[in-house]
């Protein structure tokens, strides 16, 4: 029954990113630039065509104007991996030059095969694992519903085998890192925390979270010499790593070079449109016109140091310093790292610097965690997410898969819910409010006006920034509830001095 069940889930899991991935992806058949899919494809032309030293660096044969590399290596080292077998299979597709803007039919298979592969091998078991450890107790029942879930986020499968990205490798990796911790095998938790940064930058969203996590923990005043131990244990398990995976980049030339692609602070502080705090309030004060960039990256960093403190306040409330046995994690431990993890993300994005609307792909995975402890929320903020990147998939021609994957989440997801919430009447009925008052009647009108009525001439975002603020509104109202209940959660027996440890079973 247990192995029907996991074939059945994969083979659903493969169909539908394979339906999705039967459309349109960005920039297809626009030129000059095309899209996020040729900008994958280039590296993986650039990496197996150019020897490592020149893959950072502007040259002849690698012209950073057209999708330079600006990932961390080791997304360079799995795009040498998938462009070894490109070239293989069809050696035009890798071609320097040439191949710009390549698009044959069984290189575009070959190109949505990999994000399958690599959600087979890497998204999808570290979800099964999360599952199997966050919700041990649950009955069967509750663990697929919980799978399922975490594993088809909407926004996930339309950006990554529709839009076209890679986004299941590192919050995939971040997904074990998470759950190495909740294990409290801190040390393969910090490991593959590290991979998921060294593959993709924003996966920082997470590390105040993780830092304070294993800060916390690990340091207990009545232990001084075994913290200092176990805390240098996991800083030099930290840094080999980053010296492993930055190997062919560890001198001043390279190292700088990368970093300087890595953050680019020149692009400006949002791309686009973001449904974050800065883009709400550029309808009142445009603060590129009244402050140099250096001041705004200053003022940005201050904002986001300032959401962390809620986080930071409870991670030390949960994980007393005064703990004798931290060799388990309670139940409250391990649901306040996940409410500090939504906190961190959510800083970042709302607040930070330099932020992509895709980022809310970095809150919606902690977010859907919890999909069994606050079904409603976590449900609900799927939908929005999703919603708050469709101009984005618009613009990609994915409306079609859009509408279809958001009304089966939307109906699917509102059964579940009311099986949770039939039991409390009042909290039912003032979520009804808010779902169809707030949530479907709003979007659906939104949808309506993006896709028929053309905006002012003087105007012309006014329809993005509706779909912007529309779902900042949200996003805000869901970071003070998530706050709320950070604060409000007991805290552990185990977090108290001269108390009993709370046993894990």
């Amino acid at each position: 029954m247990k192995y029907l069940v996991i074939s059945l889930f994969l083979l659903v899991s493969i169909m539908i990113r394979y339906l999705v991935g039967l459309h349109s992806y960005s920039g297809q058949s626009k030129p000059p630039m095309y899209g996020d899919y040729e900008a994958q494809r280039h590296w993986m032309e650039i990496t197996t065509k150019l020897p490592v030293h020149q893959w950072y660096f502007n040259g002849t044969d690698n012209d950073l104007m057209y999708w330079g590399l600006d990932y961390p290596p080791l997304t360079a080292y799995i795009s040498w991996v998938f462009g070894k077998v490109g070239e293989y299979i069809e050696p035009q597709s890798m071609e320097l030059y040439s191949s710009r803007g390549y698009q044959s039919e069984s290189s575009k298979l070959f190109m949505r095969l990999t994000v399958i592969l690599s959600d087979i091998v890497i998204w999808i078991p570290s979800v099964v694992f999360f599952v199997q450890t966050f919700y041990q107790h649950q009955p069967l029942r509750k663990k697929i519903q919980a799978l399922l879930f975490i594993s088809l986020q909407p926004g996930l499968l339309l950006i990554d085998h529709g839009h076209f990205q890679y986004n299941g490798i590192s919050l995939g990796l971040a997904l074990f890192g998470i759950t190495f911790l909740l294990k409290k095998q801190d040390l393969l938790g910090s490991l593959f925390f590290v991979l998921s940064l060294n593959y993709k930058q924003m996966s920082l969203y997470y590390a105040p979270a993780f830092f304070f996590f294993l800060l916390f923990s690990n340091f207990k005043v009545n232990q001084i010499g075994t913290s200092i131990i176990r805390i240098l244990k996991i800083g030099l398990t930290v840094v080999v790593c980053f010296i492993i995976c930055w190997l062919p980049f560890l001198s001043i030339e390279q190292s700088s070079q990368v970093l300087f692609r890595l953050f680019p602070f020149a692009r400006g502080l949002y791309e686009d449109k973001v449904a974050n705090f800065w883009c709400f309030i550029s309808i009142l004060v445009n603060l590129k016109n009244i402050l140099t960039v250096d001041k705004i990256i200053k003022l940005c960093t201050i904002c986001t140091l300032t959401g962390l403190v809620p986080m930071i306040y409870s991670l030390l409330r949960s994980n007393s310093i005064f703990q004798k046995n931290v060799d388990k994690v309670s139940e409250n431990q391990r649901t306040v790292f996940i409410y500090s993890l939504i906190n961190s993300s959510f800083s970042f994005f709302l607040f930070s610097f330099q932020v992509h609307e895709k980022s809310i792909l970095l809150v919606t995975l902690p977010v859907s965690l919890l999909i069994l402890k606050h079904p409603f929320m976590s449900w609900s903020f799927g939908l929005v997410s999703t919603f708050s990147m469709f101009p984005l998939l618009f613009k990609d021609g994915l409306v079609i898969p859009y509408l279809a994957i958001m009304i089966v989440y939307t109906v699917i997801g509102y059964q579940q819910v009311q099986e949770e919430q039939s039991t409390k009447e009042n909290q039912s009925t003032l979520k009804k409010v808010y779902l169809y008052l707030g949530l479907i009647i709003p979007m659906v009108g939104i949808h309506i006006i993006y896709q028929f009525i053309k905006p002012p001439t003087t105007l012309p975002y006014l329809w993005l920034l509706l779909v912007c603020n529309f779902s900042f509104s949200h996003f805000i109202t869901n970071l003070f509830y998530f706050v709320y209940k950070m604060f409000t959660i007991k805290s552990s027996e185990n977090s108290r001095p001269n108390s009993k440890q709370t046993k894990i079973k």
